[in-house]
């Protein structure tokens, strides 16, 4: 064979190479690029909806600690709808963390709070309730924030999930026992046409 030839082969030998070893390290950067560019879109959306969920928190505290129970037996009371609302623009707001731990956290202390009837006789009682259930989503996302892992539930928090429990069990069974065999559960709607 020809030396120049193949010394033109080796050339282009080594181009085609060259060439493929270049364009895969622009594909792996461009890939790893993009996986950079959508960990800091989702870090950037957990943390607005992180701020978020916070605000409508210190909002929720805000109306708890401005609101004067009646002594009288509860009734429905204007702090009770607008505890609602902010109790659903914070899981609106959950939704949008992209951490599945933090939302399964903070989702049971959402619906501790909105058990807030269960936890005894009076409006004292609820608002507490709710104020238990708001610190400890509180405690959750500025964990998150800080970027540690979701805390346990505080100790306050499992005594009442605890005493709603038992409340409801026994709401059940009192319905079972007034009752009998009739379904606890049902509602009108649930009616035979």
């Amino acid at each position: 064979m020809n030396p120049d030839t193949l010394t033109a082969l080796v050339g282009f030998g080594g181009a085609v190479v060259g060439a493929a070893a270049s364009g895969g390290a622009t594909w792996l950067t461009l890939r790893h690029q993009a996986r950079q560019a959508k960990e800091s879109r989702l870090y950037e959306v957990g943390r607005l909806a992180t701020d978020t969920a916070l605000s409508e928190l210190i909002q929720l505290h805000t109306l708890l600690d401005a609101t004067v129970p009646p002594h009288e037996r509860p009734t429905d009371e204007p702090w009770e709808k607008q505890a609602r609302v902010h109790l659903r623009n914070i899981e609106l707001a959950l939704l949008r963390i992209p951490s599945d731990d933090l939302y399964a956290r903070v989702k049971s202390s959402i619906q501790l709070a909105k058990d807030y009837r269960w936890a005894g006789p009076r409006h004292y009682h609820y608002l507490a309730h709710v104020r238990v259930a708001a610190d400890d989503m509180v405690t959750s996302l500025s964990a998150y924030i800080r970027g540690d892992k979701p805390p346990a539930p505080h100790s306050s928090v499992v005594r009442a999930q605890t005493r709603i429990d038992e409340r409801k069990a026994a709401q059940l069974q009192r319905d079972r026992e007034d009752f009998g065999d009739a379904d606890p559960d049902f509602a009108p709607d649930d009616a035979p046409l």
